[in-house]
């Protein structure tokens, strides 16, 4: 398929071309090294919107997904099962957020949906199945449903992308590989986002790199909550190649202004790298990165290297406010908007999520658990 023969060639290319300046500044009340005192109490009512989690590891063949409100609040939760166990299979995301609602996998092939006032019910019926694992991204407005198939029981694993109305009909096959493999994670301008594996990767826990924590017992989906290296912006009609998005190592949630990179750096929705000027951040222990909706700052555990620590902000220039929230390198945050975010974790044990207000300091404990899976609304166009 012509959208990926040339991505080595673009990867080549991508490292001689100048960086960008970044649009984002720090505060002229930031100096290169501060630490935040938190104020326990929770936080306004007054922040808009939902964050997803999801806890893998719940047991009994299940997982719990919680909805959790800009005041710490669980507003609504599921108990979904699991996909079926195919041997050495890759780990793939589970839900996907419109502007309305979530939509989440329940079992092999059962989608359905639920909002933060608990109203919840059937949306799709996808062709997964004890060899077949099947993933999807509902579109904002709720209308489409683009799905990626990996059918383990075909050697090599075959891939097929699709998409239809989220009714059922106009179904469009618009990709199917042996050797290259993507599914869908995101809408951004009306085309479909998908997470990429690699060039010469395959579906596989043994045979895949997902940058950061090589663990993917214990830590999945690798650096952020889609699996894959990178994203690449593709039509929903044919597939055609629009964008990369970061040349490896995304890591984080995508936001309004693209995503943050292991490497301590970003990249926007038009493919461009966004030098974060920062040699000392956290890309230089290749922790998870998570890029703020406006683009201004990257918040990462940790102010070192080692697993486990605080939460930092990093400005560009490397300037950067120390918080008090326990973080892991392994793990991400969500932002709610520029000044309020969220951390999660993929194992209990790492820490508790919390809500965090990073220009009053105050914190809320989350009565929930799991990694940040996505955000509510779910829409990455720009206001």
């Amino acid at each position: 398929m012509r959208w990926l023969v040339l991505l080595a060639a673009f990867l080549t290319t991508i490292a001689c071309v100048p960086p960008p300046v970044a649009d984002g500044r720090a505060s002229a009340a930031r100096t290169p090294s501060s630490t935040a005192s938190p104020q326990a109490g929770r936080l306004s009512a007054q922040v808009a919107g939902y964050a997803v989690l999801i806890d893998l590891f719940s047991g009994d063949g299940t997982y719990d997904l919680s909805i959790v409100a800009g005041d710490g609040r669980v507003a609504s939760s599921a108990h979904p099962r699991l996909r079926s166990t195919i041997g050495d299979s890759l780990e793939l995301p589970y839900v996907s957020a419109s502007n309305t609602r979530v939509y989440y996998l329940d079992g092999d092939s059962s989608v359905r949906f639920l909002k933060p006032n608990g109203e919840t019910g059937a949306a799709a019926t996808l062709p997964g199945s004890a060899t077949v694992h099947a993933e999807f991204a509902v579109s904002p407005d709720d209308r489409r449903i683009a799905v990626g198939l990996l059918d383990y029981a075909s050697r090599p694993v075959k891939l097929t992308l699709y998409v239809e109305d989220l009714g059922g009909s106009n179904h469009r096959a618009i990709y199917t590989s042996t050797t290259r493999f993507v599914w869908p994670v995101a809408w951004h301008a009306g085309q479909l986002v998908v997470a990429y594996l690699g060039p010469s990767a395959a579906p596989f826990k043994s045979q895949a790199h997902l940058y950061g924590n090589s663990d993917l017992a214990h830590y999945p989906l690798g650096p952020g909550p889609y699996g894959g290296i990178n994203f690449h912006v593709i039509s929903p009609t044919n597939a055609t190649r629009l964008a990369i998005i970061t040349g490896g190592g995304a890591s984080g949630l995508l936001t309004k202004a693209g995503v943050a990179s292991v490497q301590g750096d970003a990249t926007t929705w038009k493919g461009q790298w966004v030098n974060w000027s920062s040699p000392n951040d956290y890309g230089s222990y290749s922790a998870a990165g998570s890029l703020s909706p406006d683009g201004k700052v990257i918040a990462a555990c940790c102010d070192g290297p080692g697993g486990a620590g605080h939460l930092v902000l990093w400005y560009p220039g490397d300037v950067k406010v120390i918080t008090a929230i326990g973080a892991r390198a392994s793990d991400w945050v969500g932002w709610f908007d520029d000044s309020h975010l969220i951390t999660g974790f993929y194992q209990r044990a790492d820490g508790t999520p919390t809500l965090f207000d990073i220009q009053s300091n105050q914190v809320t404990t989350v009565d929930a658990h799991g990694f940040v899976a996505t955000m509510l609304p779910g829409g990455l166009d720009a206001s």
